[in-house]
This record gives C-alpha cells, structure tokens and sequence, in this order.
C-alpha cells in the first residue's frame, strides 16, 4: 500500500466520523438534487488535510471547487456519494476519494461506513477491508447489471428487461456503490450518467485495478467485468 492510500483511508474514516445525528437536508438549484449539512463538513475536513499534507495539489470537489479542472497533480472529493440515499436513512451512500500524480490516478478510497465495507485501490491491486479483489467471470446471460440513474436506461429499460440477456437489474443510488460492486465481482456491469470528476474517477480507478473495463462516451461510463458486457451496455 503506498502513502497516498493509507493517508486516503485515514482522512476517509476520520471524515465518516464527522457525521452528526441531526440531518438538515435542503435542495440544490437542480431539482431533486440534495445536499445535507454532513456534505459541506466532511468536505470541509477532507479539504483542510488533503491542503495541509499537499499544499501544492489542486482539488476537485463537488460542494465548494466543483469548477475546478483535473491538473496533474489534484484531489477530487465526494464526501457524501449517495446523498438522497444517506438523507433518508438508507445505508449506500460513501465517501469517495482519488489522488492524481503526474496525470494518473495513483489511489482511491471509496469507504461506506453504515456497511462497513472500505474499498481502496493503487499499484498493488484492489481490496475490499484489506483482502484482494477482482472483477467476475460470470458472462452477460447470468449476470446482475446496474445503473445508479434510471435515467441512463430513459424509457428504453422494458426493452432491457425483455432482451433477456440478464435476469437481474438493480439501481442502488450511488455510483460508487455501483463500481464498486463490479469491482468485487456482485455485479456484472453498471451504466450511469456521470459528468463530473468525483463522480466516477476514483470508481473507474478501482475497477480497472480489480481487473475490470471502462468504457466511456460524452456522459456515459460503463465499467463492467469484461468487453463482451461493455458491448451490451453500449446498446442502451
């Protein structure tokens, strides 16, 4: 494990600790769009160490720098992935953060504390709670598919469902879930709209390091466990 992650996973754990009983929840300027009290405190923690320990790196994060641009060397911050989901009490949301060193992601931490599952992935592979990780081999006929925006799918989804090419589709509500259940070889494939850094980079960082495929086109990421479901996804 190199220094950037295990700096990552303390920052993320310690941030996790942050979160207060009393949850004010309000709206942003997108409808539907929450952001809660816990969002701006984590980032505001996560922001003063990452400064403190690399004052030279930029940072991308969604409440506070969401206008700043991927550098060569950057941070980018979710400190609440799953927001509607941790408003209402549901268990999948996380905290997700990467490191980006001389134009390459070097290390990311996606860590969903109610689950108790800490994600992490660098040069020495992907690991979920420290034990290794990898893509499955369940081909598409068998395999579970998941989008965190229904929206990927539009009206298309019955088509989907009656292609029979999967009996399972599942939305879970927050993208670094989903990546990083392909990661760990749950699901097979996952489709989502993704338009901004720390939506996707440290989820696209752990599932190529668990062996897996990213394939992305304008807004649209897809991260499966291998280019025959990439393919199929391509077609939605």
């Amino acid at each position: 494990m190199i220094k950037e992650t295990k700096f990552l996973i303390k920052i993320a754990k310690k941030a996790a600790s942050l979160i207060t009983p009393i949850i004010e929840v309000s709206e942003k300027e997108k409808n539907g769009d929450l952001v809660t009290n816990c969002d701006l405190v984590l980032e505001e923690f996560l922001i003063s160490k990452i400064k403190k320990k690399y004052p030279k790196f930029e940072i991308i994060s969604e409440e506070t720098n969401s206008s700043n641009a991927l550098t060569e060397n950057c941070f980018t911050i979710d400190p609440i992935d799953g927001t509607i989901n941790f408003a209402f009490g549901l268990p999948i949301w996380g905290v997700q953060i990467a490191c980006i060193k001389a134009g390459e992601t070097i290390s990311a931490v996606l860590y969903f504390p109610d689950l108790k599952q800490l994600y992490y992935a660098d040069e020495s592979g992907a690991f979920l709670n420290g034990k290794s990780i990898h893509v499955s081999d369940t081909p598409i006929e068998k395999a579970i598919l998941s989008t965190a925006n229904a929206m990927c799918f539009d009206s298309r989804i019955p088509q989907l469902v009656l292609s029979r090419k999967t009996p399972n589709i599942r939305g879970f509500g927050a993208g670094s879930f989903e990546f990083a259940q392909v990661a760990r070889g749950g699901v097979g494939g996952c489709l989502i709209l993704a338009m901004t850094p720390w939506d996707f980079v440290p989820g696209e960082y752990l599932v190529k390091q668990a062996g897996g495929k990213v394939y992305i086109e304008g807004n649209r990421h897809i991260f499966a466990n291998c280019q025959e479901t990439i393919d199929f996804l391509k077609t939605i």
